[in-house]
């Protein structure tokens, strides 16, 4: 087992590559889901997902339905 300085040292090794990380395993557990539940069921499936984060973030930060479209709108740039 890794006592805590030795975790630190691992992330901060690891620090410099943390999105390419984040991505390369996001992207593939995607790649995983298209192969295995097919492309229909994949989508479905994060579009359930993107409606379940919006809600929590709704809840979360206490913001009504125009808020959170507004913050929406600013993510992806309309």
């Amino acid at each position: 087992m890794m006592d805590q300085k030795q975790k630190e040292e691992w992330f901060k090794q690891l620090k410099p590559y943390r999105f390419r990380i984040i991505w390369t395993t996001l992207f593939f557990l995607l790649a995983i889901l298209f192969l295995w539940i097919g492309f229909g069921k994949t989508l479905v499936l994060l579009i359930f997902g993107t409606v379940g984060y919006l809600i929590g973030k709704m809840r979360d930060e206490d913001l009504d339905i125009y808020s959170l479209i507004d913050a929406v709108r600013g993510m992806i740039g309309i």
